[in-house]
């Protein structure tokens, strides 16, 4: 008894400790068996949110931005960037902005022109839409000018489809899609600029109106002074018509 009683702790011991070696064993495997499937997750969920802005389905797209969102460890980007697209089919471009934003902070190499593209495009409607309201020339002035610097931030691969892997960024047309947004916002910032330029030059040159009263006034002393010049050849007319008919002795009563 006192033997079996003995070796009880040391078993105990050793089973303690072999848990422990399976425990820790076993999450490698765990952490191993997560990433794997987040990876075919991000795919499949990526795919899933390409998809359904192609189809304008804004609530598929802000479904799969969300399961990226989950345990968003890998490939980052990609969860802001879906997120982004699903606020701009539903019009909310100022939200769309900070999200490219965010994702083109966490993009590689490989998707940086893709998602500057989108950030430039958003930052074009906000300065559209700003430009149509009165008294916000300002504003649209500035958001142009961001538009272009994001452009002009660019990596050079943008630009070049075929210079190479350095260069893959372009391979999607990413270079001709900035490059005309570029001349868009140019434009526009230009348009926007003589607006401004002619608006300040009309107000600066513009006489003072004189009051219509007065001058209606001038026009019916005018017109009375008239009438009373016609009454006065008529009454002559008259006067004389009537000594002509007197020296003829006819009867004619007097005009006045």
């Amino acid at each position: 008894m006192t033997g079996a009683s003995e070796q009880q702790p040391g078993q105990g011991l050793r089973s303690r400790r072999r848990r422990r070696l399976l425990l820790g064993s076993a999450l490698p495997v765990l952490v191993a068996v997560a990433l794997a499937v987040k990876l075919l997750s991000v795919g499949y969920l990526g795919g899933e949110a390409a998809g359904s802005f192609g189809r304008g389905d804004q609530a598929a797209l802000a479904s799969a931005a969300s399961g990226l969102g989950v345990a968003n460890i890998v490939e980052r980007h990609k969860a802001p960037f879906a997120a982004a697209d699903a606020l701009v089919l539903g019009g909310d471009y100022g939200g769309a902005r900070a999200l490219f934003q965010a994702a083109l902070a966490d993009a590689p190499p490989a998707d940086e022109c893709k998602v500057r593209v989108n950030l430039v495009l958003s930052i074009e409607r906000l300065a559209d839409k700003a430009a149509e309201s009165a008294g916000s020339g300002a504003e649209a002035d500035r958001l142009y000018a961001d538009g272009l610097a994001a452009v002009k931030a660019a990596p050079p691969g943008c630009f070049n489809p075929e210079g190479g892997e350095a260069a893959a960024n372009g391979a999607d047309g990413e270079g001709d899609r900035l490059r005309e947004a570029e001349q868009r916002l140019q434009g526009k910032a230009d348009k926007l600029g003589d607006a401004g330029a002619g608006a300040e030059a009309g107000s600066g040159d513009k006489q003072p109106q004189p009051d219509p009263e007065p001058q209606q006034s001038q026009l019916d002393k005018l017109e009375e002074s008239a009438k009373s010049a016609q009454r006065e050849r008529n009454g002559g007319m008259q006067r004389n018509e009537y000594l002509r008919n007197a020296d003829t002795g006819a009867g004619t009563d007097k005009p006045w």
